[in-house]
């Protein structure tokens, strides 16, 4: 249950009179989430906590209304907050995609951007979320943790006479939720040695950020990582995506990267747009990522894809995708979700799956700065609401379960490896290189 008293408490007691003072105006409650682009799925995070039935607290306003929550279903669906993403982290993606610029300058430029965010002239669109959900059952067949080691150039500690990556046991929260973009290989690899080098200022960040990229490409490879992508394969509405043209000898080891975009904006700089031939590229428009079309922006990059296409990534649309990665015992993959990185790795080294679909739409506020080159008709979908995603019923369900199981601690319990696990793990990465 939720303990008496606390700031959970007074959250949820604002959150209700802000829904009743909205729906006596015939508007929704908004929502300042306020930091870097790990922020959004925080702050669902906690109006989901703050909304969490608890029987034993039934006669203080904690009934469930028979969905698991105290808001009923249709309250949830006018009522659920809308975001507005305040830009006070490094790269926020999320804040500028959206209009509300990329800082704030000073007394009245903040006076001046929460009068926007609360302004009825604001428009409310929809917005799609995407979740980690498991293939089958409740849980996932894989274990995340972070990475370790010392600071500097060099992440890798010497083990038995060999370098490796020390890995240790992830923080929360656990990956699930995912607002913006999602990726597997050497973008994942770089954000997790960044975060052990993070730095105050966003010009060092940017210059941690390519001088980590330069290691790896300079560096040997650690032996808990495979060649690039090898091992992994993605299908994308049952229907394979990754390698590209297998059938005529495509490998995954070409290439380095690969996963999707949701809003259209990655790290200040990249943009996804329609995958299209040469000419029509240079000669006509394309569409760009949408965040509330209910599709994944696929892509995929080799290092000459920068190269090729500059900033302007080439992307495919799908509903789903099922990533696979096939390694030997002691060998996983990082990936990374709205700017937080994780290793991912089997406990018995058999293959595992990620699987990624659409789990909520939520109302999202647009600020002043909206740029529809990068967003496209955002404003032409229906009225914003809330609602639990998936083609049945069923699968609205599983989301309600794997929401459920978040906010009472087993997501983390089921993600996050142990030091147990984590040492195993070691054994056999060690074991792999020394032929033991």
């Amino acid at each position: 249950g939720q303990s008496r008293g606390g700031l959970l408490d007074v959250f949820r007691q604002e959150l209700n009179k802000a829904k009743d003072e909205a729906m006596a105006r015939n508007a929704r409650p908004r929502l300042i989430s306020a930091g870097g682009d790990g922020t959004a799925s925080f702050a669902l995070f906690l109006v989901f906590k703050a909304l969490e039935a608890d029987p034993a607290r039934a006669d203080e306003g904690l009934a469930d209304s028979g969905n698991g929550f105290i808001w009923s279903d249709q309250e949830m669906r006018d009522s659920f907050p809308a975001l507005a993403q305040m830009p006070l982290g490094g790269a926020n993606d999320c804040a500028h995609i959206l209009g509300w610029d990329c800082k704030i300058s000073g007394a009245n430029g903040l006076k001046k951007w929460i009068a926007a965010a609360i302004s009825p002239e604001s428009v409310e669109v929809n917005f799609d979320v995407w979740g980690i959900m498991p293939t089958e059952g409740e849980k996932v067949n894989f274990r995340v943790a972070a990475m370790g080691g010392p600071t500097g150039w060099s992440c890798k500690v010497k083990k038995e006479g060999k370098y490796h990556l020390d890995m240790v046991v992830a923080g929360k929260p656990s990956p699930f939720l995912i607002c913006l973009y999602f990726s597997a290989g050497i973008f994942g690899y770089i954000v997790a040695r960044f975060q052990n080098n993070r730095h105050p200022g966003r010009m060092k960040n940017n210059l941690e950020y390519f001088r980590q990229g330069v290691k790896i490409l300079v560096e040997s490879r650690p032996p808990e990582l495979q060649r690039h992508l090898e091992g992994v394969s993605i299908k994308c509405d049952d229907e394979l995506f990754f390698p590209p043209r297998s059938d005529k000898g495509n490998k995954a080891s070409n290439y380095r990267d690969v996963g999707f975009y949701n809003i259209n904006f990655q790290a200040g700089r990249f943009h996804g747009y329609d995958r299209a031939p040469t000419c029509a590229r240079l000669c006509s428009s394309r569409d760009p990522v949408s965040f509330n079309d209910g599709l994944l922006d696929m892509e995929r990059l080799k290092l000459k894809t920068v190269v090729k296409t500059g900033t302007k990534v080439q992307t495919d649309k799908r509903k789903n995708m099922t990533l696979t990665y096939d390694g030997s015992p002691g060998k996983g993959i990082f990936f990374q979700y709205d700017g937080e990185a994780r290793f991912a790795f089997s406990p018995t080294g058999e293959p595992f799956e990620i699987h990624i679909r659409k789990v909520l739409n939520i109302p999202v506020v647009l600020g002043p700065y909206l740029n529809q080159k990068l967003t496209g008709k955002v404003k032409d979908g229906p009225p914003a609401s809330f609602s639990f995603s998936g083609d049945s019923e069923r699968q609205q369900d599983e989301v309600r379960r794997r929401i459920f199981r978040l906010l009472c601690g087993d997501v983390d319990t089921e993600l996050i490896a142990s030091a147990e696990d984590l040492a195993e793990f070691e054994r056999a990465s060690i074991a792999a290189v020394s032929g033991k």
